[in-house]
């Protein structure tokens, strides 16, 4: 395995995903390359999107929002005694990721998730499962566990 491609952004489950492809990278001697999908018309709203009109400063926003979010992910590689490159792709996340890895010859996608099942992954989808569908390479699913939900206690009288 050479070559690392880690779908990032701030969730929890994305820096668990870096942590692996860090291990690996180090076990296997790969570079990483952290990738953040920026997919514009889903930002902005379809309301935008129906218009074809997209303020040039909302995309510029989402764009350095997005820019800030890769150059955390290599600040937390630089500190774990690694380097990675980082790269934003305009694109919807399962094909910008898919086809994005396809074009640098990934060995391997790492993608987190949040283990979601049943009607919670079917309102909001999972980039995860599209990865594992559409990709070219073997993805590396990460799944962290859920929150523990704190229980309440009844006082007996």
């Amino acid at each position: 395995m050479r070559r690392l491609l880690v779908a990032y952004d701030t969730s929890d489950q994305a820096k668990a995903a870096l942590d692996v492809a860090i291990a690996l990278a180090r076990n296997e001697g790969a570079s990483i390359v952290a990738c953040f999908a920026l997919h514009i018309e889903a930002e902005v709203g379809r309301i935008a999107a129906a218009f074809h009109y997209t303020p040039v400063s909302a995309v510029r926003m989402l764009r350095d929002d997005a820019r800030a979010v890769l150059d955390s992910a290599a600040a937390y590689a630089k500190a774990a005694g690694l380097s990675i490159k980082t790269k934003l792709i305009d694109a919807p996340p399962v094909s910008g990721i898919s086809e994005y890895a396809r074009h640098m010859r990934a060995d391997m996608i790492v993608v987190g998730s949040h283990g979601r099942s049943g009607l919670p992954r079917l309102l909001l989808g999972s980039v995860a499962e599209g990865l594992m569908r559409h990709a070219t390479v073997p993805v590396l699913v990460v799944r962290t566990p859920p929150p523990a939900k704190k229980r309440s206690r009844r006082v007996s009288s």
